[in-house]
């Protein structure tokens, strides 16, 4: 990868279960199906040599869990960053935490929910999504520049994954 583009792994977190309607949004886990999502996309990841350094991740319990699940057979464990304003997060609070971070860091991934990672990929390529991003999508953005200079409309959207088209 050129020096001057960094990468950004924008993955929904991973089929929720519904069963129990006393339970918070927030603390909902993840369904049997999604447990499953999320090994199969950690496997691809890793295939594809797409292991991030750093990922920001929503404190929801279901973030936490595609989180495990994605990671379980990785060689190596990146940095894992719980972020409270991940949850229910706007773009600007996205494109905020990522201007924060560091350029040595060339591929960051970010775990959280929609609308905000939809309309955050939206934002960065320009284009309006050319399918929701599904439980467990992953999209992976090329991006110019240093993550301080990071600007709209000049991300390229290598591709977007899910687990059913793997």
């Amino acid at each position: 990868m050129p020096d001057r583009l960094r990468e950004l792994l924008i993955i929904r977190h991973a089929k929720s279960d519904w069963s129990d309607e006393t339970l918070a949004d927030i603390d909902r886990p993840l369904a049997e199906k999604g447990k499953k999502q999320a090994c199969k996309m950690g496997h691809w990841l890793a295939a594809q040599d797409l292991v991030p350094q750093r990922i920001l991740v929503s404190p929801a319990v279901r973030t936490q869990q595609t989180l495990a699940r994605l990671t379980r057979h990785w060689p190596h464990k990146p940095e894992a960053l719980e972020i409270p304003d991940l949850y229910n997060a706007t773009t600007d609070t996205l494109t905020h935490l990522l201007r924060q971070q560091p350029d040595e860091l060339t591929r960051i991934a970010i775990i959280g929910h929609n609308p905000g990672l939809e309309t955050l990929l939206s934002w960065l390529t320009g284009d309006e999504p050319l399918a929701r991003l599904s439980t467990c999508a992953i999209a992976q953005l090329l991006i110019p520049g240093r993550w301080e200079e990071l600007r709209p409309r000049e991300a390229k959207l290598v591709q977007l994954v899910t687990p059913k088209n793997i």
